[in-house]
């Protein structure tokens, strides 16, 4: 969230109509910039519900897809290269999930056009591509991405992102997770100001009393 002169001027937040509907009604003069990360995320889970229906398609197929799903998940650069290797070999098998694959990566890519009339074009052009393919699931990436154009574009005119709170957030999670839950608000809210304030209590000697 941007703050100008006291009021909020631009809010980062995924795609979720909830969210859209919140920030018009209380902060009807802030801007929408769609969070790049979650336009990225809706690609990614469509790419792994085409992996797991091609899957299905023929035991030649699921053959070839088993234990793959983090191959086509993962970013290139974080690939080992057993695993990069055999992306390339895969995707020289003419599968759908190799396809769904390259259309992530090209969403990926719009993010690296230094100009909204840039990332338009390349926005444009995606969408067309997958549209006029035959993978459903990466069909309605291309609908959000279309309903959600302005919004999505928007990021090329603020650069902001949600990465701060996603990290926030992630800490916390895995602090509720660790105890179980939290039955008691109180305890919760302190352990999230532990943990993010990042403190150091360090252990004191023990001692004996009579």
């Amino acid at each position: 969230v941007l703050f100008r002169s006291g009021a909020v001027a631009v809010v980062t937040c995924d795609l979720s109509p909830a969210f859209a509907k919140g920030i018009s009604e209380h902060l009807p003069n802030a801007e929408r910039v769609a969070d790049r990360f979650h336009v990225v995320q809706l690609a990614t889970r469509q790419l792994d519900r085409v992996r797991a229906a091609e899957a299905k398609e023929s035991k030649e197929k699921r053959a070839l897809l088993s234990r793959t799903k983090y191959i086509w998940l993962k970013n290139e650069e974080s690939l080992t290269e057993k695993q990069a290797e055999r992306k390339r070999s895969l995707a020289k098998e003419h599968l759908k999930t190799a396809r769904a694959c390259a259309m992530k990566e090209a969403l990926q890519a719009v993010y690296d056009c230094g100009t909204r009339a840039e990332a338009e074009s390349e926005l444009d052009a995606l969408c067309s591509w997958i549209m006029h393919s035959n993978i459903p699931q990466m069909k309605t990436v291309a609908k959000t991405i279309r309903e959600n154009k302005a919004e999505i574009l928007n990021y090329f005119d603020h650069r902001v992102t949600n990465a701060v709170l996603e990290g926030m957030n992630s800490v916390i999670q895995s602090a509720k997770r660790l105890a179980r839950g939290f039955s008691n608000l109180e305890y919760f809210k302190t352990v999230i100001y532990l943990k993010l304030g990042k403190l150091h209590f360090p252990q004191l000697p023990a001692c004996a009393t009579h």
